[in-house]
């Protein structure tokens, strides 16, 4: 490593702290542009705030107490969160959580097995194994599937670098779901100033059990691009990304915050994106017709649910609908989540580019372009087996 990237990486980083977020135990990685703060509990990212005159979380903290994921018990906590297999992860759920080693409900008997939504990582509470200035690795042991989660989180300048690897312990192949489900919320979500973009091509409309084909991002009767404007309302889209590109996005931004949050990431990891809405119109606990937030969930499969879910819709629109890890595997996959200041009339992204130490923030305009120090070798190196092969 030269001399000229470690003087950077001292410059542009503070050291990890130990703190609290929303009354959960919490990491705190930071630059001088950036704060990134993780909670153990499930490993979720709950805060990503870029630093500066006017500072806003755009990650969704729910509008009810969170607590830690192994606190959660049926008959203590079933009046507020709920009873059902999303309850637990619902009372500790925040911002940019990863769901795995499958993405949705299990089947009933997985859980009265004892699985919850979002596979078992949802429950489990993440264990530091290293970290430097700037940065910290955690690691999941999920001793249910037998499988495990190791992320490596590095903050430098306006850009957060993400490294995670999967890893299969036992001596069968196994299909899995691998996805990064990042949502939004209040204040920076709102349905004048905000918008949502993507790298999208095909996708596909659900609202109940009906289905509807459509183009990314106008659906017949919504615009995914922008927030459900109605008083009570929800919807969901699956997108595939488009297979043409070596590097995918999905971002949100706010004209009004003048912000821009995007995730950067290789299509061949994450072909699909799962685009989730919620307007106060879940009454049940622990929603009771308060909570709004979008999800822009991108990951190696568009199933929701565990094998036998998986095994019904192996392949969708040619591609695989979910991933496999092989025998005594592992596979790493890697991206980034950047964070920046946009002009007067930036009001979509059209593109992101790589141009050497630099990402470009393509908006409707090239003069509008924002340019974000980047650095490739985090992102492009270290490739292992995509997560959806």
């Amino acid at each position: 490593m030269s001399k000229w990237w470690l003087a950077a990486v001292a410059a542009a980083c503070t050291a990890q702290t130990v703190t609290t977020f929303q009354g959960r135990k919490a990491w705190r990685i930071e630059s001088d542009k950036l704060r990134v703060t993780v909670l153990p509990g499930g490993g979720h990212v709950a805060e990503l705030t870029l630093k500066g005159a006017r500072e806003v979380n755009p990650l969704w903290v729910p509008p009810w107490p969170s607590i830690e994921p192994g606190v959660y018990r049926k008959d203590k906590h079933g009046e507020a969160y709920g009873t059902d297999s999303e309850a637990a992860t619902l009372a500790s759920i925040m911002g940019h959580n990863v769901c795995f080693d499958y993405w949705g409900a299990p089947s009933p008997a997985e859980f009265q097995a004892g699985l919850s939504y979002h596979g078992e990582i949802s429950t489990i509470e993440c264990q530091r194994v290293g970290g430097a200035a700037g940065e910290v690795t955690y690691r999941a042991e999920l001793p249910q599937s037998r499988t495990s989660l190791t992320r490596t989180l590095r903050v430098i300048g306006q850009v957060a670098y993400f490294e995670e690897t999967a890893e299969n312990h036992t001596a069968l192949d196994r299909p899995f779901g691998w996805v990064q489900h990042v949502t939004f919320g209040p204040p920076f979500v709102d349905a004048r100033h905000a918008a949502f973009d993507a790298s999208g091509t095909r996708a596909e409309r659900r609202a109940g059990q009906a289905a509807q084909e459509f183009s990314w991002p106008a659906a017949p009767d919504k615009d995914f691009r922008r927030f459900s404007s109605g008083e009570r309302d929800d919807a969901m889209a699956f997108v595939l990304l488009d297979p043409q590109r070596e590097i995918a996005f999905v971002s949100a931004l706010n004209t009004d915050y003048r912000q821009i949050v995007v995730y950067v990431f290789r299509q061949r990891d994450f072909p699909w994106l799962a685009v989730w809405e919620q307007n106060r119109s879940r009454m049940q606990p622990p929603w009771n017709g308060k909570a709004q937030t979008r999800g822009m969930e991108f990951g190696n499969t568009r199933v929701g649910g565990t094998a036998r879910a998986w095994l019904r819709m192996p392949l969708i629109w040619d591609t695989p609908a979910f991933g496999w890890l092989d025998a005594r595997g592992m596979m790493t996959a890697r991206y980034a989540a950047v964070a920046a200041s946009i002009p007067e009339g930036f009001d979509r992204l059209r593109d992101v580019r790589i141009a050497g130490n630099e990402l470009v923030l393509v908006g409707p305009r090239e003069e509008l372009n924002v340019r974000v120090g980047f650095e490739p070798r985090l992102f492009l190196s270290g490739r292992g087996r995509a997560a959806g092969r």
